[in-house]
């Protein structure tokens, strides 16, 4: 079992006064709370308040005779340090956390991050640090928010609140939820009603399609290439982008699934479920570089994905895909996705 933490923070703008942003980025993704600026101005709140060299050595240069130096052997501080934890990866392959920033929010704007491994116990210190970076101001008219509340996720989608806006009220030891990945077993067919009781209805029509709504730009490496917007999206290729995912952030080991001969299988048989429909679109979402110090494009898929009923049996993996984020990006927001089941038999 691996942990997990999915925060929903909820915040509201100090500046009502101000006038909106004009403009926004891709199908509705306000400039301003764009999730590639949030990871940016986080990272730097963090630095700000715990690192003692002002420049993080965590992230010098790694390489070492061809070799990637541990964050460890840069800084003494690199496993206990929260930037360094969860910017340098220092105890993983992967940065131990994913953004959402949705686009259709409602009453109130609102900022998803979820931890994982260790990382959630950081939890607090990650929310001090947000908050010091909404009052600082975010874009270019430096736009100025606060926490409202923060709410957990739990694994049935249930909000449970944590704390309203007083920070100080947060739970020490807040336990996390827990991720395992599996499939379901193949299902039985029907029992043949008794003789002269009518027929029974066809099984295949009471079964239940499987939608997948790409919420933010969904980046996928297809033959060590960046999927093109004009490219389907076959499911073989969703679910191992989802195990890739899965083995980055928890390791090789972390389930049976990720055995060689046992994860061929799944894939050889994710290879046989159709796309019944594909509704999705590219957009394209601006980040910046610190280390190049330009501007780039997060291009992806945005939009809705059908599956056939054979892919009711990995409902499992892509439940967990929606805590993961799947594919390129997800500190920057990419790839969160939503799953459901659509009646077939309507």
């Amino acid at each position: 079992m691996h942990p997990y933490l999915r925060l929903q923070i909820l915040i509201r703008p100090l500046d009502d006064d101000r006038p909106a942003p004009s403009g926004g980025i891709g199908g509705g993704y306000t400039a301003e709370l764009a999730a590639p600026l949030v990871r940016r101005v986080l990272g730097k709140a963090l630095i700000d308040i715990f690192c003692p060299f002002g420049k993080p050595h965590c992230e010098a240069p790694r390489r070492r005779g061809g070799e990637q130096v541990p964050p460890a052997e840069l800084c003494r501080l690199a496993e206990s340090c929260p930037y360094s934890v969860l910017f340098a990866g220092s105890r993983g392959a992967r940065p131990p956390y994913a953004v959402y920033v949705p686009s259709d929010r409602d009453d109130h704007d609102r900022i998803e991050i979820t931890l994982f491994g260790p990382a959630w116990r950081l939890y607090p210190w990650l929310l001090q640090a947000l908050r010091k970076a909404l009052r600082a101001g975010l874009g270019k008219e430096r736009r100025t928010y606060d926490v409202h509340a923060v709410y957990r996720v739990n694994p049935d989608s249930s909000w449970a609140e944590i704390c309203s806006s007083d920070l100080s009220q947060l739970l020490p030891t807040l336990p996390p939820d827990f991720l395992e990945v599996s499939m379901l077993p193949e299902p039985s067919p029907p029992a043949p009603l008794p003789e002269g009781e009518g027929s029974a209805e066809p099984f295949s029509s009471r079964q239940e399609t499987v939608e997948v709504q790409l919420l933010s730009p969904t980046r996928l490496i297809h033959d060590g290439k960046l999927l093109p917007g004009h490219r389907p999206v076959p499911f073989a290729l969703l679910v191992a982008r989802i195990l890739d995912r899965f083995r980055g952030l928890f390791g090789d080991d972390a389930g049976e699934i990720l055995r060689p001969e046992i994860r061929r299988a799944v894939e050889a048989e994710a290879a046989h479920v159709p796309l019944v429909s594909d509704e999705t679109r590219w957009i394209e979402v601006q980040d910046y570089s610190a280390r190049n110090r330009s501007e780039l494009l997060l291009g992806g898929k945005v939009g809705r994905l059908i599956y056939g009923v054979e892919a009711a049996r990995f409902l499992p993996i892509l439940k967990a895909g929606e805590v993961l984020h799947v594919g390129k990006n997800p500190t920057s927001g990419c790839g969160r996705i939503a799953v459901d089941l659509r009646g077939t038999g309507q």
